[in-house]
């Protein structure tokens, strides 16, 4: 455990440098900055430099606490490395938790994009049926009797479905944040216990979401394309496809570290046959 001194601006930095990282990991890292901090402080001392001034500007070449620890979170580790089965699955569990979250708030996302398309480009753009789309008459007789006015089931369905892709989607988005919510918490949990992984899945976690919300773009953009499984008109799926498109691209810029580490491993791995 780091010890705070006022009297030494390195020790304050240690402190809570050791409160921002995985219990895990703290050590070592610690030991690490400590002896780079203090190799800057001898040679700025060398250079004239009060102690003071040298502590001051060892910290500053260092680099803040936030960024030693978002440093330290893009280097990718294995997964499996002096872990515990149990430490693993629980790294799994919460993985898999913080993807359903985003899944969930990504639905909600699009259900925006809906109602924008709704505003801009008419519902029928959202809702419309494909040609040649048969609708059972007990479903007819329910949307025409919620949507009055409507004197073809075919109008009826599009209201309904441009609708219902604003609402449930945004219901859907709402579960999402509060997902998110119980998920921060539960790593806030964890952090002060000292059980939290750190880094989820070794640091792969963004080519993770990267490859699940790249395929899920993918698939819609395909299926209005393709027309499998379509019952509502284009900005049905070309909504879901944009925003899911959108995410992939901000995991993808976040992933090209651990995208590197893979790169330089497979070579390694080639190189050595």
């Amino acid at each position: 455990m780091v010890r705070v001194s006022d009297a030494d601006p390195i020790q304050e930095y240690l402190a809570r440098l050791s409160a921002s990282l995985p219990a895990r990991d703290a050590d070592r890292i610690l030991a690490e900055a400590e002896d780079h901090l203090r190799e800057t402080v001898s040679a700025a001392l060398a250079a004239g430099m009060t102690e003071r001034e040298a502590q001051q500007a060892a910290i500053s070449a260092f680099g803040s606490v936030a960024a030693v620890v978002r440093a330290h979170q893009a280097r990718p580790r294995h997964l499996l490395k002096g872990r515990t089965a149990k430490a693993v699955l629980g790294d799994l569990f919460l993985s898999a938790w913080k993807l359903g979250g985003l899944g969930l708030t990504a639905i909600g996302l699009s259900g925006v994009v809906v109602q924008l398309m709704n505003i801009t480009l008419g519902r029928a753009f959202t809702g419309q049926p494909p040609a040649g789309v048969r609708f059972p008459r007990a479903d007819c007789a329910y949307w025409m009797a919620a949507w009055t006015g409507t004197h073809t089931c075919a109008q009826a369905a599009m209201l309904e479905a441009s609708s219902d892709a604003v609402f449930l989607r945004i219901l859907g988005g709402i579960l999402g944040v509060a997902l998110l919510e119980a998920y921060f918490i539960a790593r806030y949990i964890l952090r002060r216990r000292g059980h939290d992984p750190g880094v989820l899945l070794a640091g792969y976690f963004p080519v993770l979401a990267m490859c699940v919300f790249g395929a899920g773009a993918l698939a819609l953009t395909l299926a209005q394309l393709t027309g499998f499984t379509v019952t509502a008109g284009p900005g049905t799926y070309l909504s879901g496809a944009i925003v899911a498109a959108v995410v992939a691209i901000w995991y993808g810029v976040r992933a090209r570290p651990a995208i590197r580490h893979l790169r330089r491993g497979w070579a390694d791995h080639v190189g050595a046959r």
